[in-house]
């Protein structure tokens, strides 16, 4: 998981005026039925911001990073439009007022959109805001790629697998990595086996590195080492750029090496 920022964002001002109509729709429904009778019948309005979507993704999944092993590609709504669950199953009304909203869409794999449903569980405490209410005070459980913050609570094995960053000790933080890979369906075999493939492919990368770079600290004029230096720098470069399929996993392997000369690598890509 990557960050994924609207910074600078512009909406088509006319998908922004449909939306804004609809929103005055359901502001004046008489009820929840008719609510998701307009929801339902607009959802072509949300599935045409896919290619935008995409193209702020580098046409990866924002949860998985994943571009080809992780389904077809679903225009997901990080708070649910109809209802949210809890925890505990409890059933809550869903972000109604959202569902039209470009910053609540997020791009999802079919496979994990489909695991993670209405799941929207808060922490304990925390207040679930309504219409007239503020989003922004409430604690999601689950992971947002939009959040800055939370793409550093992930971190990733030579295996594959999804696990907490290193420095993550509390124990909110540890819940809400875990159920996100529960719920985003992170854990998924083929996405583990591709994770597993890039940490591999990053890591002979990084064993050329050094190893040339030994060479040609020992011996200035070798040209050879020299030129297998820079192509193994190019090499892992190329692997963590946001553009990079998994590049995530790719910055962890490089993280794990406890290289500081290849850690250096994180800063010139």
């Amino acid at each position: 998981m990557r960050h994924i920022s609207f910074e600078g964002a512009a909406v088509d001002p006319e998908w922004l005026a449909a939306a804004g109509a609809l929103l005055v729709k359901l502001d004046a429904a008489a009820g929840a039925a008719e609510r998701a009778e307009i929801i339902d019948g607009n959802s072509a309005l949300w599935g045409s911001l896919k290619p935008w979507l995409l193209e702020i993704s580098h046409q990866k999944c924002w949860f998985s990073e994943a571009k080809d092993c992780f389904s077809h590609w679903d225009v997901e709504h990080y708070r649910p439009k109809k209802s949210a669950k809890d925890l505990d199953g409890t059933v809550h009304d869903g972000y109604w007022w959202l569902s039209f909203d470009w910053s609540n869409l997020r791009i999802c794999g079919n496979v994990g959109n489909r695991m993670k449903g209405t799941f929207f569980p808060l922490r304990q405490g925390t207040t679930r805001q309504g219409r007239t209410g503020d989003v922004r005070r409430e604690e999601p459980l689950l992971l947002d790629p939009t959040n800055e913050d939370d793409p550093t609570l992930v971190f990733f094995t030579f295996d594959g697998a999804v696990v907490p960053s290193p420095h993550v000790d509390d124990a909110w933080e540890l819940e809400r990595v875990s159920e996100s890979v529960t719920r985003y369906k992170l854990d998924f075999p083929p996405l583990e086996d591709k994770r597993k493939a890039v940490w591999a492919d990053c890591w002979q990368a990084l064993e050329r590195y050094l190893a040339e770079l030994g060479r040609y600290h020992e011996d200035p004029g070798n040209e050879t080492a020299r030129a297998g230096v820079k192509d193994a720098a190019r090499r892992v470069r190329q692997m963590i750029r946001a553009d990079a399929e998994l590049s995530s996993v790719a910055r962890a392997c490089i993280l794990s090496s406890g290289s500081p000369r290849a850690m250096d690598l994180l800063r010139s890509a």
